[in-house]
């Protein structure tokens, strides 16, 4: 669920001496710290000082890379080539290290931008590099390993895995190539070679909280929850400060259902990271599944102002408010993660139309509701059925017959069936919505029951059937 940010010099610091010692401009320690802003802070000082600082503009290029890929700021991508650029121009480009955040920039900018070419362009100039014969076998390690996330980002994971393992070749103690290796294996379906390469990562590095944590992440995704615990908790152990192990180790907990628990885990990693808006949206939604929406709302609200871009957190904190019955507060919510992402979150609709309905407001119904009745009637997905149902154009029985009926073809029995019960939660609830709306209460209560009966813990219609049955479980 979670991918660490590649830091360029977990695998190379050691071969950059030129750093300032300093610790009031230690612009090194604190980049390998991870404040990224601080270092480009203290890079730019230097800078400022002596333009011919070639290690600063190789630590601010870094910095600037780094913080584009967390961000997925091109502006800041850029930046950081340039300093990279500046570093080579300045310190000679017969320093091999100085290239890694040129190369990880390109790449990270390829992936950005949906442009091939900044992929091909690090692969053309990696292969220079590498051609060299002064390369140390750390250097060749770290390129290969460049160049793997290159070729992942085309899509040819066969070449990916090729350089990873030269890269192991090259340098065993290669961490970073065992666990790209592993995710190329996982994103190719074979499981039971990613679960070898990261089982040959822990063999490795006996003593890696990371080889642990990623381990345990894919042991999650393989819904082997006891034992994911059993490798997260023990990269907790080696690292009791290791925010990213807990929030992942909280995510197994919850999906076990053990939801006081995962919480705990989850606050615990806030206090770790206090500046992370993922870990406050995850406990957010633990909270939501234990039925207390105003603690939701707080971790959603702090989401946001962590991270004012995040259209799913706007989304998610219309939800808690709908479900506390604040449906002016739910409408704001469910329009602002609209406005920001109109095709992606056109899920939202049926709800911007039902929170206005019980609001008593009409504003804006009328124009959701036509913009799926003008369209086609084969043109028409569930979204738009749900839509004209809320509306008032569809029956209850037009609506549950149109489940699944565009499946595809080349869907598998267990995707249909998660297709057709994820299809009959949401049916469900809003019929569910109506019938209790015109006081038919029996039924209403009836058709509640028949969301939880789906078990769709993870749509938001189950949600709202448990607030409106206040049943929670443990």
């Amino acid at each position: 669920m979670f991918r660490c940010s590649a830091i360029l010099l977990i695998l190379c610091w050691g071969s950059i001496a030129a750093a300032q010692s300093d610790p009031k401009t230690d612009y090194k320690a604190a980049y390998l710290s991870g404040d990224f802003e601080k270092c480009e802070e203290l890079t730019t000082k230097a800078i400022a000082v002596n333009p011919k600082d070639h290690a600063a503009y190789y630590f601010r290029a870094s910095a600037r890379v780094e913080i584009g890929f967390i961000n997925h700021d091109s502006k800041q991508l850029r930046s950081g080539i340039e300093d990279a650029r500046e570093s080579l121009k300045i310190g000679g480009s017969s320093n091999v290290d100085y290239y890694l955040p040129y190369l990880l920039g390109m790449i990270s900018l390829s992936v950005n931008e949906q442009k091939r070419e900044f992929a091909e362009t690090a692969l053309e100039q990696s292969k220079n590099v590498l051609s060299r014969a002064s390369i140390t076998p750390e250097q060749r390690a770290n390129i290969q390993y460049q160049r793997g996330t290159a070729h992942m980002v085309l899509s040819d994971m066969n070449a990916a895995v090729e350089e990873f393992q030269q890269a192991i070749k090259a340098f065993p103690k290669h961490i970073g190539s065992y666990m790209k290796m592993a995710e190329c294996f996982e994103i190719t379906g074979q499981s039971d070679k990613a679960l070898a390469a990261f089982t040959s990562a822990i063999e490795a590095f006996p003593d890696s909280q990371l080889a642990y944590n990623n381990r345990g992440l894919f042991l999650q995704k393989q819904n082997k929850l006891p034992e994911s615990l059993a490798d997260l908790t023990k990269a907790i152990e080696i690292d009791k400060s290791f925010a990213l192990a807990y929030t992942n180790r909280g995510y197994s907990y919850q999906k076990m259902g053990q939801l006081q628990t995962a919480e705990a885990d989850f606050t615990k990693a806030l206090s770790l990271e206090t500046k992370n808006p993922i870990i406050s949206s995850l406990r957010g939604s633990c909270r939501v599944l234990q039925g207390n929406a105003a603690g939701a709302i707080e971790d959603y609200t702090r989401a946001i102002q962590l991270d004012p871009r995040n259209y799913v957190a706007y989304a998610d904190l219309g939800f808690a408010k709908f479900f506390s019955r604040d449906y002016a507060g739910a409408i704001s919510s469910f329009d602002q993660s609209s406005k920001m992402n109109p095709e992606g979150m056109r899920f939202l609709n049926p709800w911007r139309i039902w929170a206005r309905t019980l609001s008593g407001s009409t504003d804006g119904i009328a124009e959701l509701v036509a913009a799926s009745a003008d369209k086609p009637e084969k043109d028409r997905d569930w979204i738009d059925e749900q839509v004209l149902f809320i509306g008032g154009k569809l029956s209850e029985k037009a609506l549950v017959e149109f489940v699944s009926k565009e499946a595809n073809p080349n869907m598998t029995k267990e995707q249909l069936e998660s297709l057709k019960n994820g299809e009959l939660c949401e049916a469900y609830f809003f019929i569910a919505e109506l019938r209790s709306k015109v006081k038919d209460t029996a039924n209403a209560e009836a058709f509640y029951k028949q969301v939880l009966l789906t078990k769709q813990t993870h749509l938001s219609a189950f949600r709202a059937a448990q607030f409106a049955l206040n049943s929670f479980g443990g």
